[in-house]
């Protein structure tokens, strides 16, 4: 699975979803380790992401034989909100590569090129 040409189009039109199934396959295909937090739902139907501490964990880790990459995906008119804002700078302050990707920077070919970078 590698990135497709550049297509704003394509980009405006993917989902959170197919973004993020791209790049967990990508990632594997490149024999890299990738875990994606998934939300569950409540008995009272809402949706979230169990977890104890800070919140706004990044959604996708990353790691391969040199690095490790934390990132949050969202789609074209996503937005990262205040607490994943405070881990991506907690992130890059302690050293670490965090970022958020969205459709375009697939279809870019930034996504591919910074998973073989670690790889």
């Amino acid at each position: 699975m590698t990135a497709q040409p550049l297509s704003p189009q394509l980009a405006l039109a993917m989902t959170e979803k197919e973004l993020q199934r791209n790049v967990v396959d990508l990632a594997l295909t490149l024999r890299c380790r990738v875990n994606h937090q998934l939300p569950a739902r409540t008995p009272t139907g809402r949706w979230h992401t169990a977890t104890q501490g800070h919140k706004g964990w990044l959604d996708t880790t990353i790691v391969g034989k040199r690095g490790a990459l934390f990132r949050e995906l969202k789609s074209h008119r996503g937005r990262i909100d205040p607490e994943q804002y405070a881990w991506i700078t907690a992130w890059t302050v302690a050293g670490f590569d965090a970022a958020v990707w969205k459709p375009l920077d697939w279809y870019s070919g930034r996504i591919e090129r910074e998973i073989r970078a670690i790889a």
